[in-house]
């Protein structure tokens, strides 16, 4: 059952749009880690 979706998470990534949307909630992602990184840092200062 899950190979379907692994499948189709596959399949969709081999498209334009997926990998434009691939990357655009990887750069999300960055920016959130790096965002909470910086803000833990900060409120450990405190």
């Amino acid at each position: 059952m899950m190979i379907g979706y692994l499948r189709t998470i596959k399949n969709y990534l081999n498209t334009a749009k997926g990998k434009h949307d691939f990357t655009d909630y990887m750069r999300a992602g960055f920016i959130i880690l790096v965002t909470t990184m910086i803000l833990n840092f900060i409120l450990r200062l405190v």
